[in-house]
């Protein structure tokens, strides 16, 4: 079956997050749905708790395995998923893409679907280049959707 990648790296907001989570939890056949979010820009004094409520918001889907929050007030995110039910030990807060892609390269295995959103300034399709560069094989495609 491979591993499964939704790149949508460009960017992100409350609502888009919040209906990129719902088409996460609904895609069926996977072992393992993780989120990787990085921080929502440009939010003003609500930040932290839109993150917060973002990540509460996946961990109630119920169908959400993972939680992984990236730069900033994507901490929030991440505390407020595992405030949602989702096990601490299920959600990780990376400071730069970097150590979220070196953390992810060796963590998805066949089965997995992994969402990748973030805001350009965050910069998390360097989660994506790098999942592609370690995982793909040579001559495979490499667009929306990545199989190994």
């Amino acid at each position: 079956m491979g591993a499964a990648l939704i790149n949508d790296s460009y960017n992100s907001s409350p609502a888009a997050l919040q209906a990129m989570t719902e088409l996460l939890a609904a895609t069926p056949n996977f072992r393992r749905r993780i989120l990787a979010a990085g921080e929502m820009r440009e939010l003003g004094t609500a930040s932290a708790e839109l993150h917060r409520e973002a990540g509460q918001f996946a961990a109630k889907t119920g169908k959400i395995d993972w939680v992984i929050g990236v730069a900033g007030n994507a901490t929030q995110l991440v505390e407020g998923a595992v405030a949602g039910g989702l096990p601490s030990a299920r959600a990780r807060f990376f400071a730069t893409p970097q150590e979220a892609a070196e953390f992810l390269a060796g963590f998805i295995v066949s089965g997995d679907l992994l969402l990748v959103k973030g805001s350009r300034g965050v910069k998390m399709e360097q989660i994506v280049e790098t999942l592609i560069a370690r995982h793909a094989a040579p001559g495979e495609f490499t667009g929306p959707e990545v199989r190994h």
